[in-house]
């Protein structure tokens, strides 16, 4: 695997944040390590656009 930052297209109001570990719906968490990833990339809203 790449080691390298997925480029991805910019989302107007949003921002590209990563985390190590995420939650799925039914509560069970997901460790990015587990999948060969450091962190998971995650789109949130910008605050600053409101």
């Amino acid at each position: 695997m790449s080691e390298q930052t997925p480029t991805a297209p910019h989302r107007p109001g949003y921002r590209l944040i990563y985390r190590p570990v995420i939650t799925l719906r039914n509560g069970k968490k997901l460790h990015a390590a587990t999948k060969g990833l450091k962190a998971w990339p995650i789109w949130v809203r910008d605050d600053e656009s409101k």
